[in-house]
């Protein structure tokens, strides 16, 4: 992801990650070749991941999930959090590099934030669930579907899921829009984007329960920005 995104982003969290930052189902479904040689429809990553965030919004039952965010400028965000209809309750740590900024330098440092989200419904609470939506679950991991493979069934957290790794190597470059939009803006001329990574899918609701994933930039003076996302759901 481009370096003034992600600077905005640290800005943002650090005032408390008012806003939040949903995204939609995506409408495209693409095929997969199963181990088995049979043909089938793959889930949709981002119904998948939309609906992980809806059971933090209205959680049929409790659990745990831990997230993670790291991008290639050094920054990192880690959060922890147990959900349930009580509200959100859990602890998010920030790391900064250090960086310069004109004459001005500033140390790298950690900051770590109690989050009391309760009760729920409540503004502590809307903020609680806002940052973990627009932190963590806005990865565009629905540009993955083009390049989504079947890999078999796996247990994680107390789920039977159904795992998909994806990568958009070799896909025709028309499909990755979002290169666009950057150029479009007078960003850095985008040469070549990618989503690589792995989702577990949990087959009793079609959440997603597991995700291990990188947004890849590739520039045209040869410079790569990434971003890490991950994410774990747990039974309680």
């Amino acid at each position: 992801m481009p370096k003034s995104i992600h600077g905005l982003g640290a800005v943002v969290l650090a005032m408390g990650l008012l806003s939040s930052c949903t995204s939609k189902a995506s409408s495209h479904v693409s095929n997969y070749l199963a181990p088995d040689a049979h043909t089938s429809k793959a889930d949709d990553l981002q119904a998948a991941m939309d609906r992980l965030e809806n059971s933090i919004h209205n959680p049929s039952s409790p659990f745990h999930a831990s997230f993670k965010k790291s991008d290639s400028d050094g920054f990192s965000y880690l959060c922890q959090v147990d959900i349930s209809h009580d509200g959100i309750i859990g602890q998010q740590v920030d790391n900064s590099p250090a960086s310069k900024i004109g004459t001005d330098s500033f140390p790298a440092k950690t900051r770590t934030r109690q989050l009391n989200g309760t009760p729920y419904g409540s503004s502590n609470w809307q903020i609680a669930y806002s940052g973990i939506a627009m932190a963590f679950l806005d990865g565009h991991i629905g540009d993955a579907q083009p390049g989504v493979k079947y890999m078999g069934d796996e247990q994680t957290g107390g789920f039977n899921a159904r795992r998909y790794d994806f990568d958009l190597t070799g896909v025709d470059a028309n499909i990755k829009k979002v290169m666009e939009l950057g150029n479009a803006f007078g960003q850095r001329q985008t040469k070549d984007y990618n989503v690589k990574g792995s989702a577990w899918i949990a087959q009793e609701d079609g959440r997603m329960v597991k995700f291990s994933f990188d947004n890849i930039y590739t520039f045209a003076d040869g410079k790569i920005s990434s971003t890490h996302f991950e994410g774990l759901v747990n039974k309680k």
